[in-house]
């Protein structure tokens, strides 16, 4: 149980340090790192108002799951597999909401 915990808090960290990038704009048009979506890759200006704004959301996506698993780690629940369904439940949940946000936004800043 350990193990996913500290799994989860990394992926929390490594979420959270690859949006610093993103949300400064240093991230130039690429096919591996980003909102890769046929609005962003057309236009450098939508791809860095798309990509710095769903870089804060991946920052505090990124806060959220290591936090909750920091919190878990120092105080675990008596089901210890609860904690880990409870963590991935945020992952995929947050990773839809994510998802949907990035295409709202690549729409949004598209036809402008």
């Amino acid at each position: 149980m350990l193990t996913s915990l500290i799994t989860f808090f990394i992926t929390g960290l490594l979420f959270a340090g690859l949006s610093i990038p993103l949300i400064r704009k240093k991230v130039k048009i690429n096919n591996w790192y980003g909102i890769r979506l046929p609005q962003t890759m057309k236009s450098e200006a939508v791809w860095y108002e798309v990509n710095a704004i769903m870089g804060k959301y991946l920052f505090v996506f990124g806060i959220i799951i290591a936090g909750l698993s920091a919190y878990f780690y120092f105080n675990p629940l008596e089901d210890q597999f609860y904690m880990v369904y409870l963590l991935l439940a945020v992952l995929v949940i947050g990773s839809f909401l994510f998802f949907s946000l990035s295409l709202k936004f690549s729409r949004k800043f598209g036809e402008e």
